[in-house]
């Protein structure tokens, strides 16, 4: 996609009447197109450092959906997600998610979540190891596993296709689009010197003139470095912590192979050893959370360089799979993009102290909101939950349930605990990602 507009462009016509939208993933996407629908007098401008590539973790998340979550917040917002990807001609594929496991703490999980998904209105149901084999007979040997739960209406979302649809769609609408890297905002101070707005955001083309408008951070895993809360020598442009936490992540490839006929597998994860594996139709896909979480400070694009321990990682992960010999498990730092050429590569992604978002206004910057550190499972019901309420759309009988939402993702939720704890209990949660947090990237 060609940008629409210049900065000069911006400043020979400032308005405080615009959105500005600060990164052009998924999320960002899903905020220029729900805002889109009811711009009630705004101009909307979504700004990213490239718009025809996704250089953040949109451009290589393995892309599963699955609904059900511990947090009743996350499964609802699973829940609309679902129903918006399947407006999306080519968006969403419904291949359902299985569940394995061979111990017993792990099938008590299995049933227990079976209960959960049941109390959510979610198809779920027990399967023996013959059954589970069945639907992924090239992933599962029988006799390695002893029970699976199986979650029919979860699946897998194309999220280029999902990025491109809703950037297209925005476009039709009247969004402006800006490609420039943003480096860092100015602000205005009150008199006690504590921020009050965002006065002006700095890009390398150039300074962008706010007058007041509104600003949404999409940024994802450069959220905390923008805000000047992940740096001690930078200015903080809120006091608010943003434990927004950028983490390693190994995923590789087996080798191209013919397209399978028949029934599409489900998306597969391994509870006891922290594995998952999916079809990308001319090959397959897995990622694991089996080792010490590692956080990363990423520059340029969402793919870091290849940790050497990462090669025992996946030579582990794959021996749980009946097809494993046949994953690449040695990854390399050569100069191609590992995603695109298929290779194993490392995924870089957000984590924070509870797993959930971090979306809404940012307390006491009047100007200034916050859509970061949110999945692919969530990303379009969250974009549409935040465009509610900017709108001021929300209705009376919906008001109760979107600002419990609200509560509960509030980016001021963790003010007065110190980043050191907060970057702890974020890296705490990385090996659970797939077993009890939250089930989707």
């Amino acid at each position: 996609m060609l940008p629409t507009l210049r900065i000069a462009d911006l400043n020979d016509a400032p308005s405080p009447q615009r959105i500005f939208i600060v990164g052009g993933g998924i999320v960002g996407a899903a905020l220029a197109f729900h805002l889109s629908q009811n711009k009630k007098g705004h101009q909307i401008v979504l700004i990213d450092k490239c718009l025809e590539k996704r250089l953040g973790s949109t451009g290589h998340a393995p892309g599963f959906v699955g609904q059900l979550n511990e947090s009743s917040v996350l499964t609802r917002l699973a829940k609309d997600t679902v129903s918006e990807y399947l407006t999306i001609p080519g968006g969403f594929n419904t291949v359902g998610g299985l569940e394995l496991s061979s111990a017993p703490s792990g099938m008590e999980t299995l049933h227990r979540r079976l209960e959960l998904a049941q109390a959510a209105g979610l198809p779920a149901e027990i399967i023996n190891p013959e059954t589970a084999a069945s639907l992924a007979p090239d992933f599962i040997d029988a006799e390695t596993v002893k029970l699976g739960l199986h979650f029919s209406s979860d699946g897998t979302a194309n999220a280029q296709v999902i990025t491109s649809y809703y950037f297209d769609q925005a476009r039709s609408r009247g969004v402006d689009f800006v490609e420039a890297s943003v480096t860092g905002f100015s602000t205005t101070n009150t008199r006690d010197g504590n921020v009050a707005q965002i006065a002006a955001i700095h890009t390398a083309e150039g300074d962008i003139d706010l007058q007041g408008s509104t600003v949404i951070l999409a940024t994802g895993i450069w959220t905390s470095l923008l805000t000047g809360t992940a740096i001690g020598d930078k200015a903080s442009i809120t006091e608010l912590p943003i434990p927004i936490v950028p983490v390693a992540h190994p995923y590789t490839f087996t080798l191209s192979r013919p397209h399978r006929t028949g029934t599409p597998y489900p998306f597969v994860r391994w509870l006891d050893h922290h594995v998952y594996a999916r079809d990308h139709g001319d090959r397959d896909g897995l990622g694991s959370y089996d080792h010490a979480p590692l956080q990363l400070d990423p520059v340029d694009t969402a793919i870091g360089a290849w940790p050497s321990s990462f090669d025992k990682v996946l030579s582990e992960a794959t021996s749980y799979l009946k097809n494993g010999d046949q994953f690449q498990a040695k990854g390399c730092n050569a100069e191609s993009d590992a995603w695109e050429a298929k290779r194993p590569f490392n995924g870089i992604f957000s984590v924070t102290p509870d797993n959930l978002p971090l979306a809404g206004q940012v307390t006491g910057v009047t100007n200034l909101w916050m859509a970061a550190a949110i999945w692919v499972t969530t990303a379009a019901g969250t974009a549409k939950l935040v465009s509610r309420k900017i709108l001021g759309e929300v209705e009376s009988s919906a008001t109760s349930e979107d600002e419990r939402l609200l509560e509960a993702l509030s980016p001021a939720r963790f003010q007065g605990v110190g980043a050191d704890t907060l970057a702890s209990q974020a890296l705490g949660k990385y090996n659970d990602i797939y077993n009890r947090d939250t089930q989707g990237h």
